[in-house]
């Protein structure tokens, strides 16, 4: 979650600002602001006259290419090897040059960068554009999956991720830590990223038993599943070698979630309820079965 707006347009500074950065030009930005996220921003005016574009595609995801305007990329480039780490969140956007009555408004000819939301990157594969400056080449493109304030909800029931729930949470969790620990493949599907995650969500909703993870109140409604509304905090950003862990997120209410990512004394609170999840795990390993 972060301060942008989805649809909302930014000045290079603001974006520079948040993430505590001073790169001068670059398409992917990171900054000791926010350690575990990145900036990403697509379009300009290279774009397709170089064989390639970054694309949005219909179920939401998108293609993002690395970094590298010469020859073959290489995923040891600073920027790539971010992003294939799997280690971060993306924050992207795309890009605009401003039109002539905006430079005379602005005083600036300074691009334009429209928020399109929070992503993680599932995997990256090669790509040989066939024509434009860039034909032959080999570049590396990235797969963003979207995510939102409650993370991701793939699910409507229990059902629907055909799980074996008969183990109980303590045999759920050690299923989910176990692929969850495994090294990261930059080649993951997008449907197995998804199934994961959503997993590990169904786990933390289960795990809470309707109960908010950190202020201890009941969810504020049911949904229409039956099972009480609470929203899934990541603890850290940091993907952890795979989409999610059960020990890496939370059940929270809606009050503290935003508390989580807004409030003054966010980074207090965010330990404590770490320390809590720490608590509740070694619980479910202990008694659970």
């Amino acid at each position: 979650m972060s301060t942008f707006v989805v649809g909302q347009e930014y000045e290079r500074s603001r974006l520079l600002e948040f993430i505590g950065s001073r790169q001068a030009q670059s398409g992917v930005l990171w900054g000791a602001n926010e350690p575990g996220c990145l900036i990403c921003t697509s379009g300009g005016r290279g774009g397709k006259k170089a064989g390639y574009s970054d694309e949005r595609l219909s179920d939401g995801t998108w293609w993002y290419f690395g970094q590298g305007r010469t020859g073959d990329q290489i995923l040891s480039n600073a920027a790539n090897a971010k992003l294939s780490s799997g280690k971060y969140s993306v924050l992207l956007f795309t890009t605009r040059e401003p039109t002539a009555r905006e430079v005379v408004d602005r005083g600036s000819y300074g691009k334009l960068f429209s928020y399109c939301g929070q992503f993680n990157v599932s995997g990256c594969e090669q790509f040989v554009p066939n024509d434009g400056g860039r034909q032959g080449d080999k570049l590396w493109r990235f797969r963003l999956l979207p995510i939102g304030d409650e993370g991701y909800n793939y699910y409507s029931e229990e059902s629907d991720l055909d799980l074996d729930l008969s183990g109980g949470l303590r045999e759920m969790q050690y299923r989910l830590t176990s692929l969850g620990s495994r090294k990261a493949e930059i080649r993951a599907s997008v449907a197995e990223y998804r199934f994961r995650s959503a997993a590990v969500h169904l786990y933390a909703s289960l795990r809470s038993n309707g109960i908010c993870e950190a202020c201890g109140l009941v969810a504020p409604f049911a949904r229409p599943d039956g099972r009480a509304f609470l929203e899934v905090h990541h603890l850290t950003r940091l993907a952890d070698e795979g989409p999610d862990l059960p020990s890496n997120v939370a059940a929270l209410c809606p009050n503290c979630h935003r508390r989580a990512h807004y409030s003054v004394d966010k980074q207090e609170f965010g330990k404590k309820l770490k320390d809590a999840i720490v608590l509740k795990e070694n619980i479910v390993l202990g008694v659970e079965g």
